[in-house]
């Protein structure tokens, strides 16, 4: 009997879903009690074909559904719950690597019917590249940030699982939302249910961080457009970024003060690399987030935000 259902969100994926395949069918969770659902979000690619022909050699119950018209992780992630048999709804994303006994800790979470939510932990899974251990250093996607919200904890969709009846109660995500809808679900569930976030810091996936800056400008420009969205909806405060010129004063006193000495020490073996490039980067990723703010603040919330519920 099916009691848990996995579901996740892909977009071009081809060449690197095997990966959270592999990972499924390395769960400890009895077989026969999840399905594992890849929703195919529009994908230019041929990340269907990839995945119905991996899963025919793996020993777990695969299904690959599509959402082709909305181009949202959101939207994808509402097909996969309309095609889910379980109670138990559990979410991850394609960059994302669970440990074996993820799904199984996270179905034993919702061992009393108040329990309406439980999110994991979020870890960086190892990288090479300056930025993945930059952002592994910042801790970035980290659950304890989300749960500090001052409005409401939330958690965050890589690692996130709701009770069915929870989408039946508050309705579905926003399909229409690019970014803020994990905030936005968890938000509207606790102000519309009686239900009981709870976090299980033992059920962990491991997060396969951005490479590029171009993928961190993506990330926290992301960051500031949700912050004016939450904004929009829920009077939330958004958190200023500074005026242009403190951006240009920071840079060239990194230059010409910090740089100088931090070389040497590089060079004398008494820095890493980080120690070298962790101001610029600070300043990058707020840079970033202070575009998207003004990008969303200049475009306003999207159409046709309206809320659908599960039958």
């Amino acid at each position: 009997m099916i009691l848990l259902s996995v579901i996740v969100p892909a977009y071009n994926n081809e060449n690197d879903i095997s990966i959270i395949l592999d990972a499924f069918s390395k769960q400890t969770l009895d077989a026969d009690q999840v399905e594992y659902i890849i929703v195919n979000n529009n994908s230019k690619d041929n990340t269907k074909g990839v995945v119905n022909e991996y899963a025919k050699n793996l020993p777990i119950t695969v299904r690959c559904v599509d959402e082709n018209n909305i181009q949202s992780s959101y939207a994808a992630r509402n097909a996969g719950i309309r095609a889910a048999q379980g109670n138990i709804l559990l979410f991850t994303d394609s960059d994302c690597v669970p440990e074996p006994e993820w799904a199984a800790r996270m179905l034993d979470a919702f061992d009393r019917p108040e329990i309406g939510i439980v999110g994991g932990a979020i870890q960086a899974s190892h990288g090479d590249s300056l930025v993945e251990r930059f952002s592994s250093e910042a801790n970035v996607l980290s659950q304890e940030h989300s749960l500090k919200n001052p409005y409401l904890p939330f958690f965050q969709t890589a690692n996130v699982a709701y009770r069915r009846e929870a989408f039946q109660k508050a309705g579905l995500f926003r399909s229409r939302l690019k970014t803020g809808g994990d905030a936005d679900m968890c938000w509207r569930v606790q102000k519309s249910t009686d239900f009981e976030l709870r976090y299980c810091a033992e059920a962990k996936v491991l997060h396969r961080h951005r490479t590029t800056l171009a993928g961190l400008n993506e990330q926290f420009s992301r960051y500031g457009r949700s912050s004016v969205y939450l904004n929009r909806l829920y009077g939330t405060e958004i958190q200023p970024e500074p005026r242009t010129q403190y951006f240009i004063r920071k840079g060239v006193s990194w230059a010409f003060l910090h740089l100088p000495i931090t070389l040497a020490k590089r060079l004398a073996g008494q820095a890493t690399n980080i120690d070298l490039f962790r101001e610029p980067l600070r300043l990058y990723i707020r840079w970033c987030r202070k575009t998207g703010i003004s990008s969303a603040e200049t475009a306003g919330l999207p159409k046709e935000l309206d809320i659908e519920y599960l039958g």
